[in-house]
């Protein structure tokens, strides 16, 4: 299994909980999972690295989605979520869940690129353990 394979997985799974939990619209399960990951990074990275690491990864796949839509990187979460919230809203629904898989596939391999694989891991897990059946 390649490295960025787990967290890739743990992605996955995430957004698995969250759609058995969160209901049927993708905006809204997209913007819980960034809203946790943000509330567990962004006290050990800092608000405006946690935005910039996201802004990075927006621009790496915004090519390939056409959605999303790179903006100068708000140094605000709340800034940074009202505007994924635009952008995947702006689209149909199949292709915001796509979209925004590939954006936290990037951010999270960004964020292992940084701080290494067994961290990102357990960062990830934290981050979205009490979601029920994490």
């Amino acid at each position: 299994m390649d490295k960025d394979d787990d967290t890739q997985l743990l992605v996955r799974r995430a957004m698995a909980v969250v759609a058995r939990n969160g209901g049927a619209d993708p905006v809204a399960r997209a913007l819980r999972v960034w809203a946790r990951l943000a509330g567990h990074l962004s006290p050990l990275i800092g608000e405006a690295g946690y935005c910039a690491l996201y802004g990075r990864a927006l621009r790496l796949v915004g090519d390939r989605h056409p959605g999303l839509t790179p903006r100068p990187s708000p140094q605000a979460i709340d800034a940074l979520l009202s505007s994924l919230k635009e952008n995947l809203s702006s689209i149909d629904p199949a292709s915001a869940d796509n979209a925004n898989l590939a954006l936290l596939d990037s951010f999270t391999g960004l964020l292992s690129g940084l701080i290494g694989e067994a961290l990102t891991t357990r960062l990830l897990n934290t981050a979205w353990a009490d979601e029920p059946e994490g």
